[in-house]
């Protein structure tokens, strides 16, 4: 790239889904985690839930941003950041595996066992 050219400005669409993905995946496998060692048994029977837990440490490492935004922003950013949990929830949905398999007549399917498959478009079966 030459001085001249200018780089092109990100989609900020783009770049809220990238940063929704990247703090997505290190919550999900804490609360895993947590969950995982509460069923094992091994939590102490007066440890708070998951959740709290969950919460209290996320909230100790994002607590210096109150000195870097102004309220507004960072209950902006809570919003957008709630609005996009909602329009994924509603909106993607995932299917099992074993629901495809079971769809498509694999073992296990109740068109394994005797019902007609119908074919695809592309004549697959």
């Amino acid at each position: 790239m030459t001085d001249q050219e200018v780089a092109p400005t990100p989609d900020l669409l783009d770049v809220l889904v990238d940063q929704l993905l990247a703090c997505s995946a290190p919550i999900s496998q804490m609360m895993a985690g947590m969950h995982e060692f509460e069923a094992s048994g091994l939590s102490s029977p007066d440890a708070p839930p998951p959740f709290e837990v969950a919460h209290s440490l996320i909230r100790s490492v994002v607590d210096d941003l109150t000195g870097r935004y102004s309220d507004d922003e960072i209950r902006t950013s809570a919003e957008i950041v709630a609005q996009a949990t909602i329009a994924i929830c509603q909106n993607i949905f995932f299917v099992p595996p074993s629901e495809i398999r079971r769809s498509e007549g694999r073992p296990g399917s109740a068109r394994s066992h005797g019902r007609p498959r119908r074919r695809s478009r592309h004549g697959r079966r």
